[in-house]
């Protein structure tokens, strides 16, 4: 009966084998077994207890050298390439060269490259440049014009090519598989990568549902786009892009996210809105160039607690999750512009977001269950736009009037009859959309809001609007549909007309 490589790993963590022994037992089982799964976890636990001055002899080159050559698994073939550069990176050309010529997976291909690139030899150096000059794709050839005319290539180290080649098989590998792409390329490093809305094949051949690990070989990317696609999982190494300033994963069926998302030191503009998100990782708190956050519809119930250092974080977007409680961190976050937590499970507005100084935009439509609107909504006297649709508001506070600089206020589908007479210090507001309340009458001090350039009465009880109303001299749209009392208008509405005014009804 063949011992498995786990049996074997665990008999040399419990004392009852010495590591030569393990070693030995792994190579014969690599050489010997006819089960990928067996060979690959027998590789992997050789590289993790293998010293080098153990395993750095002929029979283990020999060994990695058969595997990369002829195993028909292209992850032991990946952990032979790898494990040829760790241990025997001065006898890589030859077995490296060689499969380049004869490998088919990308992901082989990639560290294949990558371990010729850390080669000083001219002769890998030459056969790098050789790869580049039959590069046949325009936008690369002509990133690369200077170098092909100066014939400036010799004068980049091995690495640096070897990045090169590596960019162009990747986007080579992509345009093969679906087609439609987009991307940016300068000096043959790929800066801008667009691969949304690939997934859309009605046949469903050409999906993508996971991001190939070999993507990480794109060092130089500041923009990746993955919208409207069916990715679930996300590799670990997407925390390598250490350039990358914009990530756009809406639209997709992600649950998890990896830790590594901590490392996109570079990260300025997040989209995950419409996956399936439970939890986000706690390292996304370390993100401090990050400006936008939007994690709009998904399945959140709550965030991580420690938020400090979102220093730079101008919109954080919640919309349309299970969150019934926001972590205080929130407070701190200085620079925070836009904050959206409509369609939510929040039961009440916390005092400290009187410390958000920076807000100008606030979402809390459809949180049914928040009982403290009245002591909250003069907070905030900074807000330019405030959000308030679908909550069963039945009056509003004389509050209301402390926010001085809005312009734009949504009130829809509540339970509003009238307006507090504070409302008329609303001097900036711009846009009013009262619709589908419960208003049978509007003020006389309507009037004072002379700012006001469209005002949504939709869906009311009205049957006549006071004369003050054509006082709204900015006044360019008036929505009156389905206000079925309604039988005419003031004649001081006219001259608005004159000037301009739409109005449905």
């Amino acid at each position: 009966m063949e011992v498995s490589p786990g049996q074997i790993y665990e008999d040399y963590i419990n004392g009852k084998l010495d590591k030569i022994s393990v070693i030995d037992q792994l190579i014969s089982i690599i050489e010997n077994s006819e089960t990928a799964n067996i060979r690959i976890k027998s590789l992997e636990i050789l590289m993790m207890i293998g010293s080098r001055i153990e395993l750095k002899d002929e029979r283990t080159f020999t060994l990695f050298e058969n595997l990369l050559i002829s195993d028909s698994n292209t992850t032991v073939r990946n952990l032979a390439a790898n494990g040829i550069r760790t241990l025997f990176l001065e006898k890589a050309f030859a077995p490296m060269k060689w499969a380049y010529q004869h490998e088919t997976s990308i992901g082989c291909l990639t560290t294949i490259i990558s371990t010729l690139g850390q080669l000083k030899q001219d002769e890998a150096k030459s056969f790098l440049i050789e790869i580049i000059n039959k590069i046949e794709n325009y936008q690369f050839r002509k990133s690369l014009k200077e170098f092909f005319e100066n014939k400036g290539l010799q004068n980049l180290s091995n690495d640096i090519l070897a990045e090169i080649v590596n960019n162009y098989m990747v986007i080579k590998y992509f345009i093969k598989k679906f087609s439609r792409i987009n991307f940016k390329v300068e000096k043959g490093f790929v800066m801008e990568l667009d691969l949304s809305c690939i997934s859309s094949n009605l046949l469903g051949l050409k999906i993508l549902k996971n991001l190939p690990e070999f993507i990480s070989v794109l060092r130089c990317l500041t923009k990746l786009d993955l919208k409207i696609n069916r990715i679930t999982t996300l590799p670990t190494s997407i925390g390598s892009f250490y350039n990358l300033k914009y990530l756009d994963l809406s639209n997709n069926k992600l649950k998890t996210l990896p830790n590594s998302f901590g490392s996109l030191n570079s990260l300025q503009h997040l989209y995950l809105r419409y996956n399936n998100l439970k939890k986000i990782p706690s390292s996304i708190c370390s993100l401090k160039t990050l400006k936008v956050l939007d994690l709009r519809h998904n399945k959140l119930i709550s965030l991580p607690e420690d938020l400090t250092n979102l220093t730079s974080l101008e919109v954080l977007d919640l919309h349309g999750n299970k969150i019934d409680r926001l972590p205080e961190t929130i407070k701190d976050l200085s620079s925070l512009q836009n904050l959206q937590l409509g369609l939510n499970n929040l039961r009440f507005l916390p005092d400290w977001m009187e410390d958000l100084k920076s807000l100008k935009i606030l979402g809390l439509g459809a949180n049914k269950s928040i009982s403290n609107f009245h002591q909250s909504l003069g907070l905030l006297p900074s807000l330019v736009e405030l959000d308030l649709y679908d909550n069963n508001i039945k009056e509003l506070p004389d509050t209301i009037g402390l926010l001085t600089s809005l312009e734009t206020l949504t009130l829809r589908n509540n339970q509003l009859t009238d307006l507090p007479r504070s409302f008329q210090n609303l001097k900036k507001l711009k846009k009013l959309n009262l619709s589908w309340n419960n208003f049978t009458r509007l003020p006389t001090w309507i009037g004072n809001l002379n700012s006001l350039e469209e005002l949504n009465l939709w869906g009311n009880k009205l049957d006549s609007l006071p004369n003050s109303i054509g006082f709204l001299k900015s006044l360019k749209i008036l929505n009156l549909n389905f206000n079925k009392y309604m039988k005419k208008l003031p004649e001081s509405i006219k001259q608005l007309q004159n000037d301009g005014l739409v109005i449905f009804q």
